[in-house]
């Protein structure tokens, strides 16, 4: 027997499509935890108006250790929480044959998500987390309770031994979110419409978690680009490429480019070069409000690939731009209680600022 699928749940229907939303306590509660009318990115303590009960599952691909993680996460929701509707992948679904009442999300089905699902689950990587944003890259995403396999991850707040007692908090609140900026992206055309050789683009953009790219890819030559912010002239930038990042994404491109390490809960654009010609060029750091503009300029010779999280979208002419600015619609990052995993993070994980040891006088100090 094949597990339904969301299109023939929502026909039905069993999803229930009535949000429960996020909402800090208090007799004065601000709207829905990720609307347009939400622009804080900060921790902030919230409280469900109702029970979640239509949860996401989403698993690292092709990965033992997580295949069989995730067939003890589903043993343990549908022993403990069976009124929640399990909604999965493919691939999790086909490694899971024992559960026969999940409910599967095909691609063609993936706009569907936003109006159905009220929490996320995660295990993997950060690749998850940013696969999850595509997943809800038209708009609105629910929370994201993201969970590490042991390796430690800048958006991974809990290991996967504290699932049990973290998604209860989850399910029950009161919960910690950390509303991570994403940028809401659009191509344009030399006379200013969509560009529709890129794919689909819904009116609010693509929504990006962690950078927008121009490089001039397999080209040989070097990509000439100008770059506007709020309508003004910023600079030519003739380099292999250049991107924009969130704070989020500071660490990621951006931080190998040579850019620097930035806070989540910085409402800021980083523009940063990538390999410039010119040895002045370094990372501008733009207020999170406004618009940012960058343009193939007529002098480049050769096209430029543009690139959102890592996966190339198409190639920008002469004259052909893409505009920037903040998404209304963050990633809403459920975090440990008291936050604070961020300078774990660049501590563990980059060794920030680590010196060098001298090896003659370590025998001194064991």
């Amino acid at each position: 027997m094949q597990p339904p699928t969301v299109q023939e749940i929502v026909d039905k229907p069993r999803l229930q499509s009535s949000h429960p939303s996020l909402s800090e306590p208090g007799p004065s509660s601000p709207p829905s935890f990720g609307g347009p009318n939400d622009m804080i990115h900060r921790h902030r303590l919230m409280l469900w108006s109702a029970p979640p009960t239509n949860v996401l599952l989403i698993q690292k691909v092709n990965d033992e250790r997580t295949r069989m993680a995730m067939s003890e996460v589903l043993k343990h929701i549908s022993e403990k929480y069976p009124q929640l509707n399990l909604i999965v992948e493919p691939h999790t679904a086909r490694e899971n044959p024992e559960f026969d009442d999940l409910i599967v999300v095909e691609p063609q089905d993936t706009h569907l998500l936003p109006a159905h699902t009220h929490l996320v689950l995660t295990l993997g990587g950060d690749g998850t987390v940013l696969h999850v944003s595509n997943l809800f890259s038209s708009g609105e995403c629910p929370p994201v309770l993201c969970f590490s396999m042991g390796s430690l991850g800048f958006l991974l707040p809990f290991h996967i031994d504290a699932l049990p007692r973290a998604l209860e908090g989850a399910l029950t609140g009161p919960v910690t979110l950390l509303n991570r900026l994403r940028l809401a992206v659009h191509p344009l055309n030399p006379e200013g419409g969509v560009l529709d050789r890129c794919g689909r683009v819904a009116d609010e953009g693509w929504q990006v978690m962690n950078e927008v790219t121009l490089h001039r890819g397999r080209h040989p030559h070097l990509t000439v680009v100008d770059a506007y912010f709020d309508g003004q002239h910023l600079t030519e930038a003739t380099a292999d490429g250049l991107l924009l990042s969130t704070p989020t994404g500071s660490t990621a491109y951006s931080l190998s480019a040579g850019g620097p390490i930035s806070h989540p809960e910085t409402d800021a654009l980083l523009l940063t070069p990538i390999a410039p010609r010119s040895l002045s060029f370094r990372t501008v750091v733009l207020p999170g409000k406004g618009t940012v503009r960058l343009e193939i300029s007529p002098r480049s010779r050769s096209p430029a690939e543009l690139s959102i999280d890592g996966r190339e979208v198409c190639e920008l002419g002469a004259h052909e731009s893409v505009v920037i600015r903040k998404s209304p619609y963050p990633i809403p990052c459920i975090e440990r209680p008291g936050g604070g995993s961020w300078v774990r993070d660049i501590n563990s994980l980059l060794q920030f600022n680590t010196g060098f040891k001298n090896k003659s006088l370590m025998k001194y100090h064991s």
